[in-house]
């Protein structure tokens, strides 16, 4: 019994079909006992400044400057609750747009007057997994996700707990969430269907209308380094509209 009991405790419970249709859409809803429970609620609360203040928030823009190993480039983001992003990098000679609209992944490389383009299905599959505004952790009871405590590690000079996600989409996110500020240390995804895994690491945070950004982000594809941003400026609700992501012509 202690072991069963141990393991209910590990796993989000899902509550009964009628009310989880009612928590679908709930970012931040009630979890209910037991340990993981009370991480995530802490999370919610302390991480990302609780639910009154999430639903305040409806879009993000940021700039900075992102380093690959080709060089440094100008990046600008937008996004939009729930899953809309748009993305430029460049410099005075070229840029690159990525974008995402709800509904079609696309692309606009090399010169400024190049055609856009769907993007291909794998490197939509990845982006549209990437777009999602805030962290997977939150609308715990949205369909086939699962989300579990995994234990309690050093990461990256902090403590943290870390938390998987199972998605529906047939990725696995774990989270790394330092067990003093409630705020991620690392996120490391994989694509169960063909074992990539990419990694990001947030540092030195600052908060804007009480969300929390991470004003240096690194990002690892199978334990590579693949590129550093450097937040310089970020603006929440910004008055960004939909219009703005879709695919130009």
């Amino acid at each position: 019994m202690a072991d069963e009991a141990s393991v209910t405790d590990n796993v989000l419970q899902i509550p009964a079909d009628e009310t989880k249709a009612m928590l679908q859409t709930v970012a931040m809803p009630e979890l209910g006992e037991g340990q993981l429970a009370r991480i995530i609620q802490r999370y919610y609360q302390e991480g990302l400044g609780g639910e009154e203040q999430w639903e305040q928030i409806s879009s993000l823009k940021i700039l900075g400057t992102l380093k690959i190993e080709s060089g440094e480039f100008e990046l600008k983001a937008y996004q939009k609750k729930p899953n809309l992003i748009k993305l430029s990098i460049g410099d005075n000679q070229r840029a690159m747009l990525l974008g995402y609209d709800g509904e079609v992944a696309w692309q606009k490389l090399g010169e400024r007057d190049a055609l856009s383009a769907p993007m291909s299905e794998m490197e939509a599959r990845r982006f549209i997994h990437n777009s999602t505004f805030g962290s997977h952790l939150l609308y715990p009871f949205a369909d086939e996700k699962r989300i579990e405590y995994i234990d309690t590690v050093p990461t990256d000079g902090n403590i943290c707990h870390q938390i998987r996600v199972k998605l529906a989409n047939d990725y696995q996110v774990d989270y790394f969430i330092d067990i003093r500020t409630h705020l991620e240390v690392k996120s490391v995804s994989q694509d169960l269907l063909n074992g990539t895994v990419n990694s990001v690491v947030y540092r030195d945070y600052v908060r804007d209308y009480g969300m929390p950004i991470a004003r240096q982000v690194e990002s690892y594809q199978d334990g590579e380094w693949v590129s550093t941003l450097k937040i310089e400026e970020v603006k929440v609700n910004s008055g960004v509209i939909p219009w703005m992501f879709a695919m130009p012509d």
